[in-house]
């Protein structure tokens, strides 16, 4: 016997129903998918991961005319509706319905790809046969972080299915990570792509219809973190030219610190990764490590033209061409493993890091100059010059001009009021 709530079309009903046959440990009642097929008069229950009391159940399904649901039960309350249309939906686009092409179409033989936990580490195991320790580690406290707000929201963790990542859940998550475990913008943005991901793959794979997706514009908007513009000035790049080093580290960081930015603002580990046979007389030529290893179309050759700043360093520093030496400089080897290339990587860049700071202290720079400064530098310094951005744009190899728009650091005060004087001059002449 149970309480239920359904949606009916021709031969299917789809009803979200209250199983009261056994009362839990906890005083609450599964609350469960319940699928009747007038055909047949057959019915099947499909669980969910909320137990209510009848009191509860009875709220939130069935609200009285002017009934007001608290902020939980509302939240509740959309993740069940959205989980009984995603039913509906799947046994309403059926020819033909049966319980068996029912479930294949929700592939509920094999759950676990309707669960968000499962998607999270199947594409952090993804990333991890490419050598992406770093971003898989993100999917990991993603998975991390989505378990511990269900914990603290009275369910259970062990799953989350896709149909249940609505508006409303994303909202609490949002709301949750911020206010309970005061996650900065940046991170709270980094865990909700990690999961927009997945759903995007869940769609092309077409395990969840795309009605269901919940990100996007008059839905949930991910929060964009204002981040510190990390952009040197025409006076600071000088000065930092100019500055000579202390030792021969900081020779080394200064170096490739500079041919990042010659190179276009090429990230460094596409620098480290750059390989002999993309480097000739005409300039580099490469795709981005951050893009080559996707399955993505889009994926853009790089044309960087072969300074002789840039040959003056690939001279000092490369490793000759010779035929043991696939790579340009001598950070990583043939023979690596993924993973021993990444850390390879992560190492050769914390050098940068460690040994370019003192040097722009001693330029007279406070801000704390990395490595990835000498790209956001290109980017704002190309845009200041008055070269557009769609230039800009194909120099760093980004698909999306809002992508470049971030690296802009703004106009310096004083090239405003250059700008605002050439526009407004008329305003200033004398009246004959």
């Amino acid at each position: 016997m149970g309480y239920k709530r359904g949606k009916a079309k021709g031969q299917v009903r789809v009803s979200l129903y209250q199983d009261t046959r056994r009362e839990k440990y906890n005083g609450l009642f599964p609350t469960k998918i319940r699928v009747y097929d007038s055909l047949t008069k057959k019915a099947r229950l499909y669980t969910t991961d909320f137990d209510l009391s009848k009191d509860q159940f009875r709220r939130i399904v069935f609200p009285k005319m002017g009934e007001r649901l608290k902020k939980e039960e509302k939240n509740v309350r959309e993740q069940l509706l959205a989980l009984e249309s995603h039913y509906s939906e799947k046994a309403h686009d059926l020819a033909l319905f049966t319980f068996d092409v029912f479930e294949g179409a929700l592939s509920l033989k094999s759950g676990e790809v309707m669960d968000v936990f499962f998607q999270l580490e199947k594409y952090r195991q993804e990333l991890l046969s490419q050598g992406q320790t770093k971003s898989a580690s993100q999917f990991d406290l993603t998975a991390k972080s989505l378990k511990n707000f269900l914990k603290d929201s009275g369910r259970s963790s062990s799953t989350l299915l896709l149909p249940e990542v609505t508006v409303g859940f994303l909202n609490s998550y949002e709301n949750w990570m911020i206010d309970f475990k005061d996650k900065s913008s940046s991170t709270v943005g980094a865990y909700l792509r990690n999961v927009r991901t997945v759903f995007n793959v869940a769609i092309d794979l077409n395990i969840v219809n795309r009605e269901l997706y919940p990100f996007g514009k008059k839905k949930y908007q991910i929060p964009s973190s204002s981040k510190v513009k990390k952009a040197l000035n025409a006076e600071q790049l000088e000065a930092l030219f100019a500055a000579e080093p202390a030792n021969d580290q900081q020779a080394k960081a200064k170096a490739f610190w500079f041919f990042s930015f010659v190179c276009q603002g090429m990230n460094m580990k596409d620098i480290v990764f750059l390989e002999w046979d993309r480097v000739s007389e005409e300039g580099i030529q490469f795709v981005r490590e951050k893009t080559k290893r996707t399955k993505k179309a889009n994926s853009k050759t790089i044309h960087a033209p072969l300074t002789p700043f840039a040959e003056g360093v690939i001279k000092k520093y490369g490793t000759g061409g010779t035929k043991n030496s696939t790579y340009v400089f001598p950070v990583l080897k043939s023979d690596m493993s993924l993973s021993e290339k990444e850390k390879a990587k992560d190492n050769f860049i914390r050098f940068i890091n460690q040994h370019i700071l003192p040097i722009a202290k001693s330029a007279g720079i406070k801000e704390r100059v990395s490595s990835n400064w000498a790209r956001h530098s290109f980017s704002t310094s190309a845009i200041r010059n008055n070269i557009s951005m769609v230039f800009v744009k194909e120099a760093l190899g980004h698909s999306d001009i809002k992508t470049t728009q971030r690296y802009f650091a703004g106009f310096e005060d004083s090239s405003k009021k250059e700008t605002i004087d050439l526009i407004t001059g008329f305003t200033s002449k004398d009246k004959k």
